[in-house]
């Protein structure tokens, strides 16, 4: 099942890239989810909350906020995070209303939901970090921090896109 999961994240996330991406870096993340039909937020959040996303079968748009605290790398994953919870939710799944918390858990997030949130991290990555860019600098011979700057991801995001996409 994870195999379909990460696979399905990837796909989408290319779709998108190649219906809204100017093929400029960084991804501009923003411009994509208003493309998308996702109108973005940033507010002040419970110190436990990252960011959470927003449908109601009654609106048009779903609704992202993201915790305006927070790093700006960190509020652009989050961003990705949600607007892969929006793709997963209205492109594979059919639903016109739904919800997601992104809540931080001493490094980990609550995981009830976990297909989901793999979806949703995997997409993330994928969006924000496009694998034929991640595959140009890295035979460029480009480091992790370079990478990680030319995509404004944190290193650790970029180390984690690079460890999945030799994984699989």
């Amino acid at each position: 099942m994870a195999e379909l999961v990460w696979k399905q994240a990837r796909d989408n996330a290319k779709t998108v890239l190649d219906e809204n991406w100017d093929q400029q870096l960084p991804v501009n993340i923003e411009q994509i989810c208003r493309a998308c039909g996702v109108i973005t937020y940033r507010r002040v959040m419970p110190d436990d909350l990252s960011g959470m996303i927003v449908k109601r079968a009654t609106e048009k748009n779903a609704r992202a906020f993201i915790d305006s605290d927070e790093p700006a790398v960190r509020r652009r994953f989050t961003l990705a995070h949600e607007l892969g919870h929006f793709i997963e939710r209205t492109v594979l799944a059919k639903d016109n209303e739904y919800g997601f918390r992104e809540v931080r858990m001493g490094g980990r997030r609550e995981n009830d939901y976990f297909p989901h949130e793999f979806f949703a991290d995997e997409f993330a990555g994928a969006i924000l970090m496009p694998e034929t860019k991640v595959m140009e600098f890295k035979s460029e011979g480009k480091s992790v921090q370079e990478m990680a700057r030319l995509f404004d991801v944190s290193v650790s995001a970029m180390e984690m896109r690079l460890d999945n996409l030799q994984k699989r």
